[in-house]
């Protein structure tokens, strides 16, 4: 289990963290204006929709398994939210919270079937993954809804004080919440239980059970949140709107130490990975990186930084034996 920095985890942040450091001196000599106020709330903003994403699939990762429906919630959380203030003309606070909720239940769907029914959570989340796509694609007739009104855009566009963007501001409150959870509460210690040893864990008086189900909810929480933060930046929604998220948010929780057998990892280690890979995005942009490259790019920097952390535990491993 992972809750402090002790010596067996240290080293493997020190070095997530060194290779944030790399890209960011990389960043100031492509730009000296790199570390601008104006770049990094840029970056920030840019980064919020992944990270949110990522807290949610982190918890999940570390209780069962990856939420490889993360995507399709988030889409259909952008489309329930969208359509519910298109089209039936809804208060934007009350869509938000209806958008939420069906995250929720998808969430729960999810949980149900992988602690109850027993499917592993890859097949169960990955059914779901092209069920949701197709249901929204069904609502939205194909269709791109666009144009919403300027109080709900100011989620994803207004700034605070003039400068920070609303976007990083629910980031940080999810942020925040998300690591509460996972460090301070008995519910975050159950996770790690479960995700390390399920047996051991039923043994000791923990329900495996709901554990799985409130990780899922909440997975589906957060991914719904991301879309409606998605479509609030982006004034648009169409049905796949999540696809791209996917994999994204998986390599930024595994390039922040989040072990994929469970039990081990967290939500400070996954905002250094969507750090790390949205400024990557960053300095390509500025160095006018074909397109066709930047998925290379970012693979390399994928297996690289998984890589690394994996030596490097090896070799603690090895010295402590």
């Amino acid at each position: 289990m992972s809750r402090k920095l002790t010596g067996s985890n240290l080293l493997p942040a020190m070095s997530r963290f060194a290779i944030l450091l790399v890209i960011i001196i990389l960043g100031c000599i492509i730009d000296p204006s790199f570390l601008s106020l104006r770049n990094i709330g840029n970056n920030l903003a840019n980064a919020s929709i992944l990270i949110i994403l990522g807290v949610g699939e982190t918890l999940a990762i570390v209780t069962n398994g990856p939420d490889l429906s993360a995507g399709s919630i988030m889409t259909m959380g952008g489309v329930v939210t969208a359509i519910l203030m298109k089209s039936y003309n809804m208060n934007f606070v009350l869509a938000i919270l209806i958008g939420l909720l069906a995250g929720c239940l998808l969430g729960a769907l999810n949980g149900y079937m992988i602690a109850y029914v027993k499917i592993p959570a890859f097949i169960s989340t990955y059914g779901l993954q092209w069920a949701v796509l197709g249901f929204a694609y069904v609502i939205l007739n194909g269709y791109i809804l666009y144009s919403f009104h300027d109080d709900f855009r100011f989620i994803g566009n207004g700034l605070v004080f003039n400068y920070i963007s609303m976007a990083t501001v629910c980031m940080v409150v999810i942020v925040i919440i998300g690591i509460l959870l996972m460090k301070k509460t008995t519910f975050g210690r159950k996770c790690y239980s479960v995700g390390s040893n399920p047996t051991q864990a039923m043994m000791s008086g923990i329900d495996a059970k709901k554990v799985i189900m409130k990780a899922f909810i909440i997975s589906g929480f957060t991914s719904a949140a991301a879309g409606i933060l998605y479509v609030a930046r982006m004034n648009s929604v169409q049905s796949d709107i999540g696809s791209p998220y996917l994999l994204n948010v998986l390599a930024a929780v595994y390039m922040g130490g989040t072990s994929a057998s469970g039990g081990e990892g967290g939500i400070p280690g996954t905002i250094v990975g969507a750090l790390a890979m949205t400024m990557v995005v960053n300095c390509m942009n500025l160095l006018a990186v074909p397109s066709e490259l930047r998925d290379a790019v970012i693979g390399v920097l994928i297996i690289g930084t998984v890589l690394l952390d994996t030596v490097i535990r090896k070799q603690i491993t090895k010295r402590k034996v």
